[in-house]
């Protein structure tokens, strides 16, 4: 059975910018790991020559958010999916995450619709869910 996920990006004023449906695997210690591993660089406003050595670099957030979908996707077809925004939450997920622009990147968020972290409206830090996972 799968763990169906949606990914929602959203931009540093909270507009919406993409959603991805993950079909399996969207649990925290899953998709939650990968996105924060898609996710570490840095965000710039254009591109300059040696920017960041060392570091993923993202020209703008929506440049994250494509390289994060070509990461999830890895030139392989099914399981990622661009959905409306309307969609999300609504797809039959387990998993809502949310990647929010922040001054230093972003923020990678989750809850959880059928069990106890973030549940209603409150999403809180994957790195905070990794860590209890893996303490049980």
């Amino acid at each position: 059975m799968a763990t169906r996920a949606s990914i929602k990006f959203k931009d540093s004023d909270g507009n919406f910018i993409a959603n991805a449906y993950h079909h399996y695997d969207g649990y925290p210690s899953g998709l939650g790991v990968k996105l924060l591993e898609l996710t570490d660089g840095v965000v710039v406003n254009g591109l300059g020559l040696g920017e960041q050595l060392g570091k993923r670099v993202f020209n703008g957030f929506g440049c994250l958010a494509a390289s994060v979908i070509e990461g999830l996707k890895g030139g392989k077809p099914g399981n990622v999916y661009l959905y409306s925004e309307s969609d999300y939450g609504n797809a039959g997920e387990e998993y809502l995450y949310e990647v929010v622009e922040s001054e230093d990147g972003c923020q990678v968020l989750v809850k959880s619709l059928h069990a106890d972290i973030g549940t209603g409206d409150v999403f809180v830090p994957v790195k905070d869910v990794v860590v209890i996972e893996n303490n049980k």
